[in-house]
């Protein structure tokens, strides 16, 4: 298994989380599109999204018409559960209310996947918020809600 660096972050340092560059359903901003993953009808994120907060950012939570979603605000910050548990990567892991994060460097929008978990969530923020920003304001519990793997973080 390849090691990742990891880097353990305390919820206070992470205020901030950008939506996504726009999605094209739900009226959520323009240009993007959010897609059902593969899993998400499972129970198992059914459970795990009754966990999302109401508010992120002081923006109310806005569910959208594509199952295992969830949006907060215009831009977006999106959440998507179901996808499948991440296989072993290089790419940087940080861990957030002792959920461990995939970070998708270069990527835009910047995405985390939740890693230690089956089925998974991944939550969108656009690059232009910067790469510091966490996609656990809040969210940390919805991917602590769904099972755990022995998979976690290394490095």
């Amino acid at each position: 298994m390849a090691s990742r660096a990891r880097r353990s972050l305390p919820a206070a340092l992470l205020l901030t989380v950008g939506g996504v560059a726009g999605c094209s359903v739900g009226g959520v901003g323009g240009g993007g599109t959010v897609t059902a993953a593969p899993r998400a009808a499972d129970a198992a994120c059914t459970a795990a999204l009754a966990a999302a907060p109401a508010t992120v950012l002081g923006r109310p939570r806005a569910p959208l018409p594509v199952a295992g979603t969830v949006a907060w605000g215009e831009p977006a910050v999106v959440l998507r559960c179901g996808l499948p548990e991440q296989p072993p990567t290089t790419d940087r892991c940080l861990t957030v209310d002792d959920v461990d994060w995939i970070v998708a460097d270069g990527a835009d929008p910047l995405r985390f996947t939740a890693y230690g978990r089956s089925p998974t969530v991944e939550v969108r923020v656009p690059a232009s918020y910067g790469a510091q920003n966490a996609p656990s304001v809040g969210l940390a519990p919805v991917a602590a809600a769904l099972p755990k793997t022995p998979h976690a973080c290394i490095g």
